[in-house]
């Protein structure tokens, strides 16, 4: 139903910090942080092992922690720690998405990530351009979002909806 192997709008980037922050795009649970140096990471909110939302779980350095039993996930992925053993399956890991912050947004590719292009992500200088005067603002809609698109798309709508 969507488009894999191209570059989304996740999220702007002061929402994503220190602190485990989910959101569902493409269908797809996903949990964000920012390593010690702040550097953007993006993995599936699940843990391998019992499928915890990771995004419950907490930061170690830069290795994020599920609640659940407390499995350690590096920035790759790679499950690095197990807690009362000492041996990991090499299996133990989960899916990391490539992410990059351009242009005031964050930006995430859902797809294979061989394929992901920095440059291909869509420019906008608008965004960024003190002349526009970008707020920032973002409007939670407890609805299909294709309806917000199909009123965006026809600015009859903007003065009554």
């Amino acid at each position: 139903m969507f488009l894999k192997n191209c570059w989304y709008v996740a999220a702007e980037p002061h929402e994503i910090g220190r602190t485990p922050f989910a959101r569902t795009i493409c269908n797809e649970n996903v949990v964000f942080w920012r390593t010690e140096n702040g550097d953007l990471v993006a993995m599936e909110d699940r843990c391998c092992h019992r499928r915890m939302p990771l995004r419950k779980g907490e930061l170690i350095g830069d290795t994020l922690r599920c609640y659940y039993h407390g499995l350690q996930f590096d920035t790759t992925g790679q499950c690095i720690r197990v807690p009362g053993q000492t041996a990991i399956p090499p299996g133990a890991r989960v899916r990391v998405f490539p992410v990059v912050d351009k242009f005031n947004w964050v930006w995430i590719w859902m797809g294979d990530p061989a394929l992901a292009d920095e440059a291909q992500v869509v420019p906008y200088p608008w965004k960024t351009a003190s002349e526009w005067g970008d707020k920032g603002t973002y409007f939670h809609c407890n609805s299909d979002f294709r309806l917000v698109i199909d009123n965006l798309l026809d600015l009859s709508h903007l003065a009554f909806v």
